[in-house]
């Protein structure tokens, strides 16, 4: 996975690239990519793996997004079902957000408005949207396979997901 944010100065871009081994690296860079430097190497805890479950491809995958420049959401194989927040000036977790199921793909609404949300695609066709700030949800079934892609439009009104063959719009309401 990957994704980007642009930065007010001077045209740069942060980057972030997901790795299914839950190692995140964030990158800066310029518009025309002549500069390119690592700046962090994240790597998130998980359980140690016995020699018998040694199959990394049965493992969630790992996902990453930003927030804004400062924070990033990241969720993957870990110790407990959760989406961590991570604060990239402090180098640390500063909160975690339950799941009920792993996540096989996510996105975040604006989350800085007030009906900031996370949208959550798993493996048994659930998506769920669960509210930023207080941390409440709402779960739905209508695909018929895994999530693969879950994303809100630009307007935050609008939920897609898609699995093998099929695509789903959904119509967020708030009431």
């Amino acid at each position: 996975m990957i994704d980007s944010k642009k930065l007010l100065e001077n045209n740069f871009y942060l980057w972030l690239i997901t790795s299914h081994d839950r190692r995140v690296s964030l990158w800066k860079s310029n518009q025309s990519f002549d500069l390119c430097s690592l700046i962090d190497w994240l790597t998130f805890s998980a359980p140690s793996s016995d020699s018998t479950s040694n199959n990394w491809q049965s493992y969630p995958p790992s996902l990453a997004r930003f927030i804004d420049t400062n924070l990033i959401m990241y969720t993957g194989h870990g110790m407990d079902k959760c989406i961590q927040i991570y604060n990239i000036d402090k180098k640390q977790i500063i909160r975690r957000i339950s799941l009920n199921h792993w996540c096989s793909c996510f996105d975040i609404s604006n989350i800085k408005m007030r009906n900031g949300l996370i949208a959550i695609g798993t493996n048994e066709r659930l998506i769920q949207l669960k509210d930023y700030t207080q941390e409440t949800f709402q779960d739905f079934l209508g695909n018929n396979d895994r999530i693969g892609n879950i994303k809100f439009n630009k307007s935050n009104d609008l939920l897609i997901t898609t699995s093998s063959n099929e695509i789903f719009v959904w119509k967020i309401v708030f009431n």
